[in-house]
C-alpha cells in the first residue's frame, strides 16, 4: 500500500514548481507564520528533521480534484499531478515559498496580520560559535529595507545586491543554486578598498558553503508514498491520523475532492446553497451539516442497490448492505448524489416541520442532531408529509429514540440503517422496531436530569410543552409564537435560592432537577425570583383569576395545593410520578409510577451526601456520566 524513501529537498522543491506534487482540494490553505518560517529556515540550516511528507500516487481509482502549491506559476496546471501531497503541506509550502518562489512570501506576523517578508542568512552571524541559528534567519519587508520602529529611520537596506553583499545577507532564494551569488559577492568585496571582516572573501564563504550551504544542497525529507490503488477509506483515516495538528479531514472534504476531480461539480457550493435554505428557513437545522446531508444519501443510495440486487435475484449473503458509513459514503457517485439531493433536502424539511410539531423550536433545543438523519429519510421513503395514521407511531419512535438514549454513541450509523428499514414497514402494518419495543426508561433517570447536556433532558422539555402546557401569564396553550414572543425557557418551580435557605436537607441534586423545572417564561420567571412558592402564586393571581391560575399549574403536572403550602417533597414526588407517565405515554410504555424511588431520594442521607454537585449528571444505574452528541 505504501513505501518509504528519502528524497531531496531541492528535488521535492522542483517537483512542486512544475506541478508534479500538488494539492489535493481538501486541503486547507497554507497558514503558517513569519516566526514558524524563521523556525523551519532554522532547523534545517542545522540538519535537523522536520519531519516526514506524505503523498498519494495520482492516477488510481480515487480520482481527486488537486490544485497548485501556493505560490506555484500557473504555467505548472498545464499538467497533470504525479503525487498529492496528504501531509507536510504547511513545511513543503513554506520551503518552497522561502527558497524557490520569485517573489516575497507574504504570511502574517504574530498577532495575524498580513505581512510581506523576504528571508536572508546572517552569514557572520551564522558562522559564530555557539550562535543561536534562528537569530541568523532574518525577514525583511518587502521594501527590503528594515527600519526602527519609531521615527522609521532605516537601519539595514538590502534593497539591492550590493547592499545585501555588503551586508553579508544570502537571500534564501540563492541557497539551493548559490553560484551566481558567490561570484557576485565574492567580485563585490575582492573590488573594495578595505577588507572583508574575516579576511579572504572567497575563504569566507567556501566555509559558509561547508557549514551551511551544503546543509541545505544534501537534506532529504523521507517520504511515505502511497500507491495509487489504496481506498479512499484508507486515505481519509490515514490523514486523519497523520494530520493531528492540522483541521481534521471529513468525509464531506474528501467526496468533495472526488466528486470534483470527474466534472466541474462543486459539492461544498451545492451543499452550502441548501444549508443556506435550511437554516434559513428552520433554524432548528442549524445543527445539520454537509456529513449528515451525505448520510442520508447514502443511506438511500445503498438500500436502492439492494432492493435492486434482490429483483435481480442475488442470494441473501450477496446483498449489499444498507448504511451510511465513512466507508459507503466514499463509494457514493456524482450522479446518485445528484439524483437523490433534493430529495433528502425535502425530507429535512419535513423533518423540521415534525420537530416544530413537538415543540422543539431551536437547534440548541435538538435532544440528537444525529436522529434528524433517519427521520429525514422515513420522510423520503414514505414519499409524503406524514398522515395522522403514520404521525402518531413516528412521534413513538421519535420518542423512544430520545428517552432510551440510542443516538449519542459512536455506532449510531448501524440504527440508522435499521430505522430506515424498520420504521415505514412498521408504518405499513409490520412488526414495531427493535427500538421502540425496547426502549425504556427508569425512574432514577429523572433524578439526573439536570442541565441542557442529556438528550432526554431536552426531549422532556420538548414533551411538557407538547403535552399541553400552559403560558403562567395569559393560560394560553403554548405554540410557537407564545414561546417566541415570551421568550419560554425551563426554570425552577421551587426556586433554587427558596430552596438553599429554606430547605438545606435537600440536595442540589434534586432541587436542580428536571422534576423540579417546568417552561417558564421571561417575565414570570423574574416575578418569581427567589420567592417561596406560596408568595411568588399570591403576585402571580393578580393577573388572573385563582381558578384559571390552578388550571396553569395542573397543565404543567403540579398540584397547587403543593405549592400554596410550600411542600417541596410532596411536591416532588407526586410531580416525578406525573412525568414518568407523561415519558410512559410518549413511548407506548407503562414505566410506573416511581414514586418509591422519588421518597427514597428525598429521604436518603448517604445519596445527599454523595451528590453535592448541581452539575454532575449521575446515571444511579451505571455510574455514567450521560452526554448528547
Amino acid at each position: 500500500m505504501f513505501k518509504t524513501n528519502p528524497v531531496l529537498l531541492k528535488k521535492l522543491l522542483d517537483d512542486v514548481e512544475v506541478g508534479k506534487i500538488q494539492l489535493p482540494d481538501f486541503q486547507r490553505g497554507w497558514v503558517w507564520d513569519d516566526d514558524r518560517i524563521r523556525g523551519l529556515l532554522a532547523s534545517i540550516s542545522r540538519g535537523f528533521p522536520v519531519g516526514a511528507i506524505m503523498t498519494l500516487e495520482a492516477g488510481g481509482a480515487i480520482r481527486l480534484k488537486s490544485r497548485l502549491v501556493e505560490g506555484v506559476p500557473d504555467e505548472a496546471k498545464e499538467g497533470d499531478a504525479e503525487e498529492l501531497l496528504l501531509d507536510g503541506q504547511q513545511r513543503l509550502t513554506s520551503l518552497y515559498q522561502a527558497l524557490k518562489h520569485e517573489g516575497p512570501v507574504h504570511t502574517h506576523d504574530s498577532r495575524g496580520a498580513v505581512i510581506s517578508r523576504w528571508y536572508y542568512i546572517d552569514m557572520l552571524k551564522i558562522l559564530q560559535p555557539g550562535g543561536e541559528r534562528e537569530d541568523a534567519i532574518v525577514s525583511v519587508p518587502e521594501n527590503r529595507k528594515v527600519t526602527q520602529d519609531f521615527g522609521r529611520k532605516t537601519i539595514q537596506d538590502l534593497s539591492t545586491c550590493e547592499r545585501a553583499f555588503a551586508e553579508h545577507m544570502i537571500s534564501t532564494e540563492a541557497l539551493l543554486e548559490p553560484t551566481d551569488w558567490l561570484l557576485g559577492y565574492v567580485t563585490y568585496w575582492q573590488a573594495q578598498s578595505h577588507l572583508h571582516p574575516c579576511g579572504n572573501a572567497l575563504d569566507f564563504f567556501n566555509k559558509f558553503k561547508r557549514e551551511v550551504l551544503n546543509t541545505f544542497s544534501a537534506y532529504t525529507l523521507p517520504i511515505i508514498q502511497l500507491d495509487k490503488n489504496t481506498p479512499k477509506e484508507a486515505v481519509c483515516t490515514v490523514f486523519e491520523k497523520v494530520n493531528t495538528g492540522g483541521v481534521t479531514l471529513s468525509v464531506f472534504e474528501l467526496a468533495t475532492a472526488a466528486f470534483a476531480a470527474d466534472s466541474m461539480f462543486s459539492l461544498r457550493k451545492d451543499w452550502g446553497e441548501r444549508r443556506d435554505r435550511l437554516h434559513g428557513q428552520f433554524g432548528v437545522l442549524q445543527g445539520v451539516e454537509g456529513e449528515q446531508f451525505l448520510q442520508a444519501i447514502t443511506l438511500l443510495e445503498t438500500q436502492r442497490k439492494r432492493c435492486q440486487a434482490e429483483m435481480d435475484g442475488h442470494p441473501a449473503s450477496q446483498l449489499p448492505a444498507i448504511g451510511c458509513r465513512k466507508r459507503e459514503i466514499l463509494d457514493l457517485d456524482l450522479c446518485s448524489y445528484q439524483s437523490w439531493a433534493r430529495q433528502v433536502e425535502w425530507g429535512f424539511e419535513e423533518a423540521a416541520r415534525f420537530l416544530r410539531s413537538h415543540f422543539i423550536f431551536t437547534a440548541r433545543d435538538v435532544p440528537y442532531v444525529s436522529q434528524l438523519i433517519p427521520l429525514a429519510v422515513i420522510f423520503v421513503e414514505l414519499g409524503e408529509t406524514l398522515s395522522a395514521r403514520y404521525r402518531d407511531k413516528v412521534s413513538q419512535w421519535f420518542w423512544s429514540g430520545i428517552f432510551g438514549e440510542r443516538y449519542g454513541g459512536s455506532a449510531t450509523e448501524t440504527q440508522f440503517a435499521l430505522d430506515l428499514v424498520h420504521v415505514p414497514a412498521w408504518l405499513r402494518g409490520g412488526e414495531m422496531p427493535t427500538l421502540v419495543l425496547e426502549a425504556n426508561f427508569i425512574p432514577e433517570r429523572l433524578l439526573s436530569l439536570r442541565t441542557r447536556n442529556s438528550a432526554a433532558y431536552k426531549g422532556l422539555y420538548a414533551l411538557q410543552m407538547a403535552s399541553g402546557a400552559a403560558d403562567w401569564r395569559t393560560a394560553e396553550q403554548l405554540s410557537w409564537q407564545t414561546w417566541d414572543d415570551a421568550r419560554v425557557d425551563i426554570h425552577h418551580v421551587f426556586p433554587k435560592a427558596w430552596c438553599q435557605k429554606t430547605n438545606p436537607a435537600v440536595p442540589p441534586r434534586l432541587y436542580n432537577s428536571i422534576i423540579n423545572k417546568t417552561p417558564i417564561d421571561a417575565q414570570t420567571n423574574r416575578q418569581i425570583g427567589g420567592r417561596a412558592p406560596s408568595a411568588y402564586l399570591h403576585r402571580l393571581a393578580t393577573d388572573m383569576s385563582p381558578a384559571a391560575l390552578q388550571e396553569v399549574l395542573r397543565a404543567h403536572w403540579i398540584n397547587p395545593r403543593h405549592l400554596e403550602a410550600d411542600q417541596f417533597s410532596e411536591f416532588f414526588v407526586e410531580r416525578g410520578a406525573r412525568m414518568l407517565d407523561l415519558i410512559g405515554q410518549a413511548m407506548g410504555k407503562d414505566l410506573g409510577d416511581g414514586r418509591g424511588v422519588f421518597t427514597e431520594a428525598l429521604s436518603s442521607a448517604e445519596l445527599h451526601k454523595k451528590f453535592e454537585d448541581p452539575e454532575f449528571e449521575y446515571d444511579p444505574v451505571g455510574d455514567l456520566a450521560y452526554g448528547n452528541q
